[in-house]
């Protein structure tokens, strides 16, 4: 099952991608759930034929920025964080408490903006 969430300029209201049927050279049905701000979810189901089938190719975002316009929504792509964080727990020998901290790291896919 494909589960793939799609986030929005809108906050808090998301996709959640579920499934995608392909008959080739025909037709893409997209199962998808509209996520609102409120905890509201919603079931929809779109098919994409013809000249938007043709143009796919390769390029997922058709998909996304399609998916979200039905909805009045406009896509918001995945950006990376400069750092990761990570919570590192453990048990203290001494007094046998579970300790924890959240150690920052720099994220190896993190691109800096270009500045002119």
């Amino acid at each position: 099952m494909l589960k793939l969430i799609l986030r929005t300029s809108t906050e808090g209201t998301k996709i959640a991608l579920q499934s995608i049927y392909i008959e080739p050279t025909k037709k893409a049905t997209i199962t998808y759930q509209l996520l609102s701000i409120t905890g509201g979810i919603s079931n929809h189901d779109y098919i994409m034929e013809g000249e938007q089938y043709a143009l796919w190719g390769t390029d997922d975002t058709l998909i996304y920025h399609l998916l979200c316009a039905r909805h009045n929504l406009q896509y918001k792509p995945y950006e990376e964080h400069e750092f990761l964080e990570e919570v590192v727990v453990w048990m203290d020998d001494v007094s046998g408490e579970v300790k924890s901290k959240v150690v920052k790291k720099p994220n190896p896919n993190y691109i800096p903006p270009v500045t002119q």
